[in-house]
């Protein structure tokens, strides 16, 4: 026979539910520890009613409405509650995806920036590794030029008029002579000469000797400049080398003794009283021991050779000191100045390089190295000589000392030429006069305003 499945109606289910739920609250209570009742407090019976209501309610079995009430509210919940969940997981990944974005585009930026000032490093690094090598090669270039001059000459086979030895051949200074001009002003007026020169035959004593000396002041006390110069630099110099009696001695000292000189002579210039703060002075000393020439200079006044073998040449016993030169400009820069020349209103350069302090249109000064220009010195401009060796030969025929006056409008090879004519007729005073007057003609033509113009020039035999 089949068996019959009793059905048990909900009624009846949710009584027995309810029943095993109050048996285990009570089994519950049971196992709870035992609270003794407070002896003050006074029992009320004024929530028992209310209290009857709710026992007699939840003793009340429950219909299958009530059942299906219930399940709807506890769904609505459910869903509400998910709901609720779904719209905070959602708020909570847009603002996790803001962010995101935010960090990313931050992150970004930073990138960019970090990107940029690295490459800007790299460079900057790259100038100055530039700067340096090339200061470098240059520095070994000028060392290998001064072993080339000081390294003793050697001849072989012996001694003939095709092989002669310099170090017995009597090549001297003869004849010498100077002339200064000053120069004019916008006005034609003529100005105040701030060019000076020295000539001292038989220096120290010695018959063979010679020191000449030419300084270019400028600013407005650069003729109290070059005057201090002219007394004071000489003194030093002879104090320094009237000690040297050999070649070997001298050759070994001259340098420093030199440099010893025009560093006390500024010193000195310091303590004058004499305003320097923007005068100042160029100066070049030649300074002739029998055969041998020392050079020493500062600034844009230079000395030359005329020589003569079978035509007509240059040799430079100075060199210029202008601001734009590459160790130049590299010590001007590197002390905190910098180098540019005057600009018209488009900014096109006009005239020559000139220094400048970093943050201010002063001095303007045209050369890199002078006595004095206390503004100057403090942004690379300097007063330590750079000094040339020479020792003449039979073909050295005269030496040209002048102010920018002269060079300015006049190449080397232009005076050498003019001076020769000179040379042959032995009138060393001609050659002046007539470079003197050609100088202020070019200065006619080119400028509005005459510099002065300071010539020495010395014959050789």
């Amino acid at each position: 026979m089949k068996q019959k499945v009793s059905q048990i109606s909900p009624d009846k289910l949710y009584a027995s539910l309810l029943k095993r739920k109050n048996e285990q609250e009570q089994q519950a209570r049971l196992k709870s520890p035992i609270i003794t009742a407070n002896k003050y407090l006074v029992s009320s019976n004024r929530n028992s009613g209310g209290t009857q209501k709710i026992e007699a309610k939840k003793s009340r079995p429950a219909s299958g409405k009530d059942l299906k009430d219930v399940s709807k509210v506890l769904l609505k919940k459910t869903n509400a509650r998910q709901n609720s969940k779904l719209v905070e997981a959602k708020e909570n990944s847009q603002n996790l995806s803001t962010s995101a974005l935010s960090l990313l585009l931050k992150i970004k930026q930073d990138k960019h920036e970090n990107k940029q000032s690295q490459i800007q490093q790299a460079k900057d690094l790259y100038n100055q590794e530039t700067i340096q090598k090339k200061y470098q090669k240059l520095m070994e270039m000028t060392k290998q030029q001064q072993q080339l001059i000081l390294k003793p000459k050697l001849f072989k086979g012996p001694r003939s008029i095709s092989n002669p030895d310099i170090s017995t051949m009597q090549l001297q200074i003869v004849k010498a002579n100077g002339q200064s001009a000053a120069g004019m002003l916008y006005n034609g007026q003529t100005k105040t000469n701030q060019d000076i020169y020295k000539l001292i035959p038989k220096f120290c004593h010695r018959e063979n000797d010679w020191y000449i000396q030419v300084s270019d002041g400028h600013g407005t006390n650069g003729h109290q400049v070059a005057q201090f110069l002219q007394e004071v630099l000489p003194q030093f110099v002879q104090q320094g080398v009237i000690h040297m009696t050999s070649c070997y001695e001298r050759d070994k000292q001259i340098n420093q003794v030199l440099k010893n000189c025009f560093l006390q002579t500024s010193d000195e210039l310091m303590d004058s009283g004499i305003d320097i703060t923007y005068s100042g002075a160029t100066t070049v000393v030649v300074l002739s021991f029998d055969n041998v020439l020392y050079c020493a200079n500062i600034g844009d006044s230079r000395a030359i050779i005329g020589r003569y073998d079978n035509k007509l040449s240059v040799i430079e016993l100075s060199k210029d000191h202008k601001p734009d030169c590459f160790l130049e400009q590299a010590r001007i820069l590197q002390r905190g100045g910098r180098v540019q020349a005057y600009s018209d209103e488009d900014g096109n350069p006009i005239g020559p390089a000139r220094v400048w302090k970093l943050d201010e249109d002063v001095p303007g000064l045209a050369m890199s190295r002078s006595f004095g220009d206390y503004v100057a010195s403090q942004v690379g401009v300097i007063c330590e000589p750079e000094i040339i060796k020479h020792s003449l030969l039979p073909c050295d025929k005269f030496i040209v000392v002048a102010s920018d006056g002269i060079w300015e409008f006049l190449s080397n090879e232009q005076v050498v030429e003019i001076i020769y004519e000179y040379y042959k007729k032995d009138d060393s005073q001609g050659a002046c006069q007539k470079l003197i007057q050609l100088a202020r003609e070019a200065w006619q033509r080119e400028d509005e305003v005459i510099d002065d113009i300071t010539i020495v020039v010395a014959f050789i035999k």
